[in-house]
Formats: structure tokens, sequence, C-alpha cells
């Protein structure tokens, strides 16, 4: 097989980029084009100028728009080539698109004439990509700046990535409902404030960390306040910082200005973030796509706004935590929610942890392959690091596929089963504090030892309270299980 397009491109001019994850090809076993899991087949004969501009305009026809690759490509390219090509062909589609994103990311400007003919075409192809709700016509070469970011920051997103089943706003409708449902006033702040506190402790769960009351609360008043911020920059995300990491000593008083590293128990490295001087210009650029209009999309916002977030680590510790509640803010942003209802996210994070691994291991094992360094007493020595480039422009079909997931099932699984159990603990208390003389935490607790044990009070909790007759603790079952039906599960973490 003989590699064409970006492949080709790759090999040829030795890029240092992220493995494509399905590289075209050239083959005679194939008739016509072939798109597999793994790779694009097409026959012998295709239709294709053996140059590098040549491999850039099959890559855009092909296969998309790779702006890492084309970023890396320019490093290589000869504006002239360009000029040339421009020249011979001035209506040409995918030429007028790499004349545009050559001065788009070089910052640069090519020396010829405007084009005066031919319709605009799209940087990012409406029929296969989300794009920008409000594009910019570039009258230089009549291209259609639909671009979701900007140079310093630009997520792309397959169409076809994008779940439709259920609608996304259904889904967020669907949680406001859940709630309203609720017609007991008490209860309904109890479920609201139940809900927050749910989230807050899942996210910091997710980092084996459990906090204390003080910062329990401050991050619980975080979360119902997620919407309030009209700007994210560098300020606000470092008081953020301050509010979530375990120690004084890890504060920070801006974005990090050392490199950061993430290792496994055999002292591995696992992920290698950008060096700072690229993470700035990258969070710059996050910046903007987060407080712009350019995407509208709650879904991908909320995505690439989180997910962007931690794969550029800003900060030494707390990234993963601010990760998650950057979903919450763009969430919150996109959907104003008169009652605060909170999707809790990071609760559905924390049972599904394999599949959000697996969601984040996809960005950062590619990217630290792009890294050489040999292993000190303490630190990493880098001797080389991985090109900007390789953070700045990244594909969020993964992530968008995930976070819809984890949001359907929060909305359809955690939130009705969350106020199912605080609906029989109800009933349960009310219940037991009828027929029984017991300090109310006692009770408390006894409703969550049967419950996280399926409905049976163990012998080592029966131990605990030795005080009891065992007749009235099997009495207190029977009042839980009929409480709760078949709703036993819950997390016996969580306090009502």
């Amino acid at each position: 097989m003989i590699p064409v397009g970006y492949a080709y491109l790759i090999q040829l001019l030795g890029l240092q980029v992220r493995q494509l994850e399905r590289p075209a090809a050239i083959t005679g076993a194939v008739n016509k084009r072939i798109d597999s899991a793994t790779r694009v087949l097409f026959p012998r004969g295709v239709a294709i100028d053996d140059s590098i501009t040549g491999h850039l305009e099959f890559a855009l026809r092909h296969e998309g728009v790779n702006l890492e690759v084309i970023d890396a490509v320019f490093e290589h390219l000869a504006p002239n080539e360009l000029v040339e090509r421009l020249a011979a062909t001035p209506t040409g589609a995918h030429i007028r698109r790499i004349c545009f994103l050559w001065e788009w990311l070089t910052g640069q400007s090519l020396p010829v004439d405007a084009v005066s003919t031919g319709g605009y075409v799209d940087l990012f192809p409406a029929d296969h990509y989300v794009v920008a709700d409000e594009p910019v016509n570039s009258p230089k070469f009549r291209v259609r700046d639909n671009a979701l970011g900007t140079r310093d920051f630009c997520p792309t997103v397959q169409l076809a990535s994008v779940p439709t089943t259920p609608p996304f706003a259904d889904l967020l409708a669907e949680a406001d409902r859940a709630l309203a449902s609720v017609t007991d006033p008490a209860l309904y702040e109890r479920a609201l404030s139940y809900l927050y506190l749910s989230e807050t402790r899942s996210n910091f769960a997710i980092e084996r960390e459990t906090p204390n009351a003080d910062k329990q609360e401050r991050f619980v008043q975080l979360l119902q306040h997620a919407s309030d911020t009209e700007l994210v920059t560098e300020d606000w995300l470092v008081e953020l910082q301050n509010l979530v990491v375990r120690d004084v000593y890890s504060q920070e008083a801006s974005y990090r200005t050392r490199q950061n590293w993430l290792e496994d128990s055999t002292g591995r490295v696992t992920f290698f973030p950008p060096a700072p001087d690229d993470m700035r210009i990258a969070m710059k650029g996050l910046e903007a796509f987060i407080n712009g209009t350019r995407c509208r999309n709650p879904l991908l916002k909320a995505a690439a706004s989180g997910f962007g977030f931690v794969y550029l680590h800003p900060f030494m510790d707390g990234n993963g935590r601010l990760h998650r509640f950057l979903i919450h803010h763009a969430l919150a942003r996109a959907h104003a929610r008169e009652n605060g209802v909170v999707v809790p996210v990071s609760a559905v994070m924390l049972k599904n942890i394999p599949d959000y691994l697996s969601v984040l291991s996809g960005f950062s094992k590619p990217v630290t392959r792009l890294w050489s360094y040999t292993r000190g007493d303490i630190t990493p020595i880098v001797t080389e690091a991985a090109n900007g480039r390789s953070y700045r422009y990244i594909n969020f079909d993964r992530e968008v596929t995930f976070l819809h997931t984890m949001i359907q099932k929060a909305v359809q699984e955690e939130i009705p089963r969350e106020l199912a159990w605080l609906v029989g603990y109800d009933i349960a208390f009310q219940q037991i504090e009828a027929q029984f003389d017991l300090p109310n935490k006692d009770i408390s607790a006894l409703i969550r030892m049967i419950q996280s044990n399926q409905g049976k009070l163990s012998e080592n909790r029966r131990k605990q309270f030795f005080h009891l007759p065992n007749d009235v603790l099997d009495c207190i079952e029977a009042i839980t299980r009929d409480a709760f039906g078949s709703e036993t599960e819950h997390n016996d973490n969580l306090m009502v």
C-alpha cells in the first residue's frame, strides 16, 4: 500500500504529530474507496497531483480537516508553491481553503491578489462538521470561515459523532422536569441540595479525595452559581484552583510556569501536558472559545471546554476537579435553569471510571508519545517536547459522545434514583420515628446501613446497635425495605 494524503505528508516530511486514526493509502486490492475502522483505502489511478500541495488538496477533499498536520506541513511548504497553484486554478475550492489556512495558521500574508470569481466555499464542510453558528466570509480567497475557534485553540467535531437520540436539549429539559415533579417544598429543597452534594463529593472522589466540610460547602456554592461568571479568565480560574486544591501549598497565583506530568505507580509518565509557553497560547484560545459565540452547541461546548482544559493542564494541581466543573459551567450558561438543577455528571463518571479513563487516554497516550525524556531522580528530564499544535488542534468526537452518554445516564438514571431514595428515606424515617424513641442520627444511620446492604443490617452493624433488641432491628429492617421497595442501591457516603 502506498500512503496518500496526510499519511504521505507525515512520512515524507517526518512530521512529529499524533498518529492518524485512519491513514489513507492507495492499493490494488480495491476498485473503489473503502472505509474501515483503521484505514481509508483508494484504488490505483485515483486522481492526485504528486506534490505537497497536491496531497494537501487530496486530504482536504477526502480525509477532512486535520489542523495539526496541516499546520506542521506549512513549516515545510514554500509559499510560492501555493501562489503558483492558486494562479493555475483560481477557482479551485481546496487550494483556496489551503491558502486561507496558510494565512490563518501562520499569521502571514500570501503575495496574491484577491480571488475575484467563484462562490464562497466552507473552510469546514458543514455537511461533515459542527461549524460556527455565524461564519465570517473572507473575501481574499472567497472562503467562509466557519471554524469553531481561533488559531490558538480550535476544536473540531464531526457531525456523525454528535448523538441525536435523545436530543440534548430534551435531556436538559428532562432534568428540570424531574426535580419540578417534587411538589413538597421541603423535600424539593432537600433534593436540590442533595444533588449538589452528590456532585461535589463525586467530583473529589474521582481524585480519591474527601473534602473537608468547608471545602465541600464552598464547592457546592460554586456549582450553584456556575452560570454567574460572564468571562472565563486566568484570574478567575486561579481563584477556582485555590478553592479546590488539597492545601495552601498547592495554591497557585497564575497558570503554571514549569512543566507538569502525570505518572503511574511504576514511575512511567502517562501524560505530558504542553510546555508552559505553549500552554499559555492554547489557554488564551480556550478562554476565547469558552467566552465567544462561534460555538453555541451546549454539548460540544461543554465537552471541548472541560476536556480541553484538562488536556492543557494549566495548573500543577486541581486540573481534574476544574475540568469537571467547567462542564457544569458550560451547561449552566447554555441552559439557564431558574430552579438551579445540577446534572450529576461526576457522580455518573465515578460509576464509569474505565470508560472515563479510556476517553482521557485516547488523547494523553498519542500526544505523550511525541515527547522524548529520560527518568531523573525526581522529575523527568525532557529532551524533546511535543509541539504546541498537538494541544491546540484537537478532535473532540470521542469526548462529545462520552459526555452525552454520561449526561443521559445522569438524567435518566442517577437523578430518578436519588429522588426515589430521598422519598423512601423520608417514609422510613417517619415510620421508625413514630414507633421507636431513637435519636435522629441513629435512625438516619440505620436507614443508610440497611440500604447499602440490599435491605439488611449486617451482623457487624447490628453489633454497633447492641443496645437495641433484635426484634426492634428486624422491624426497622422491614420498615426500610417496605419504604424503598425495590430501590436499594445507594451511595452510602452521602448524608441526608
